[in-house]
């Protein structure tokens, strides 16, 4: 079978797409992909600004009915016309097979359990590092008012230094994903990710080398991205966008160093008249 007449591409609502490859037609949904061969298909229709795949099915059975909405009237007619034209012949009297179960499925949707900390390392790490330096800088506190005898200077150090920790923890922060969106996409493993649909909203995810899918954060909804990944279990994964992210991640950095590095030796000068200082 050659097709002679160029297959439009049909963009409907909700992110839906209709396209042809080879000798068959990929429907896309948010959650799914659907390919659907020509062999499968009895016949298309164009309604309007919709266009419905009605597939094969046996005498008497209730045949199968794929839809995609608010497309392109005049793409929808020249889609309906173009595809009924190479739909293969089937033999007068041949019992006509159920086209449902020639067609395969790939599900986009990833599911809830996956969510978890493996999808943000960095900010795993980020929150254990806060949690930790929080206990530390409190545990220190309580040294420097009992060690100086003043507890208005252990209070002090407390405030002044959750301060200069959380500044800290950002720059910390900025340059752990400066590091990760630098060196994943040169040393990782670079996928294409597609958009799932997962707890009620269109994200994107990728899927590793066992197939797991992962998701991510993204903001050019509707796009193909390129995700880098570390092989090594739950070492993050990045967006791949050139050297304008990195950039930023360490101009910001920088910025909030700026401040954090006064406040964390302010802290070091209140503390030390308690050791003797």
């Amino acid at each position: 079978m050659s097709i002679t007449s160029p297959i439009p591409v049909l963009q409907g609502s909700r992110g839906t797409e209709l396209r042809s490859e080879g000798e068959e037609l990929v429907l896309s949904r948010s959650d799914e992909v659907l390919r659907i061969p020509f062999a499968a298909i009895a016949r298309v229709r164009a309604e309007g600004r919709d266009v419905a795949l009605e597939l094969t099915a046996p005498a008497l059975a209730e045949p199968t009915v794929y839809r995609i909405e608010d497309v392109s009237r005049a793409a929808a007619t020249v889609f309906a016309d173009v595809v009924n034209g190479v739909l293969p012949e089937r033999p007068a009297g041949e019992a006509a097979v159920d086209g449902a179960t020639l067609v395969t499925t790939r599900s986009l949707r990833a599911p809830a359990e996956e969510e978890d900390e493996e999808a943000d390392p960095t900010g795993t790490r980020i929150k254990w590092a806060g949690i930790g330096l929080g206990i530390a800088l409190v545990a220190f506190s309580v040294v420097v008012g009992i060690a100086g005898k003043h507890v208005g200077r252990g209070i002090a150090v407390l405030l002044l230094g959750a301060l200069g920790a959380a500044a800290t923890i950002v720059v910390g922060g900025m340059i752990l994903s400066a590091w990760e969106r630098w060196y994943l996409p040169r040393y990782g493993i670079t996928v294409e990710a597609s958009q799932v649909f997962l707890d009620g909203r269109t994200t994107y995810a990728y899927a590793d080398a066992e197939g797991k899918l992962h998701p991510i954060s993204s903001s050019p909804k509707g796009e193909t991205i390129r995700v880098a990944y570390s092989p090594r279990k739950g070492k993050g994964a990045v967006v791949c966008q050139g050297w304008g992210p990195v950039a930023q991640d360490l101009f910001a950095g920088a910025f909030v160093a700026v401040f954090a590095v006064p406040i964390d030796y302010g802290v070091v000068v209140l503390a030390l008249p308690a050791f003797g200082g």
